[in-house]
């Protein structure tokens, strides 16, 4: 990229600038990675433990309510 001058820019600046920048993007995706791998883990072990109340109450062996409303 020029400047006002017209002269290119220092290499070595617009280098270094770009290492830093892909290494904070490697880092921010291995911390993502990091997570989606625990999760894995979790639902490997425990499997899926995010169940909706109704499911919930089903593994307790409650009862299904009956419909006792008239409409079809």
């Amino acid at each position: 990229m020029l400047d006002q001058n017209n002269t290119p820019p220092h290499p070595e600046g617009e280098l270094a600038f770009q290492m830093q920048a892909m290494i904070q993007m490697m880092e921010r995706m291995n911390f993502v990675m990091g997570n989606v791998c625990d999760r894995l883990d979790r639902v490997e072990k425990h499997g899926n433990e995010a169940g909706t109340s109704t499911q919930n109450g089903r593994k307790l062996g409650a009862k299904p309510k009956t419909n006792s409303g008239s409409r079809a």
